[in-house]
């Protein structure tokens, strides 16, 4: 049972965060979105460093999937923001 929660854990991760920057629809939205991310990392990055640190309950792994997924979003809606008409 504790596998299929790390699936649905990493699916989880993985496509919210994927997600997160392709629903903003300028680019004023898209740099608050990428600067709320690279906060919002840069804290975990840092926390994660601390032994008793808030995200030492879900791992380096689970945030590391989470980061790829907003790197994947970002450069896809870049794309998509620079093809616009």
């Amino acid at each position: 049972m504790s596998g299929v929660i790390a699936l649905v854990a990493a699916f989880l991760a993985f496509s919210v965060p994927i997600g997160v920057p392709l629903f903003v629809q300028n680019w004023r939205s898209f740099a608050i979105v990428v600067a709320a991310g690279a906060l919002f990392f840069t804290w975990v990055t840092f926390d994660l460093a601390n032994p008793a640190g808030m995200t030492q309950a879900l791992g380096p792994f689970v945030f590391g999937l989470a980061l790829f997924g907003f790197g994947a979003g970002v450069i896809a809606k870049f794309v998509m923001l620079l093809e616009r008409r």
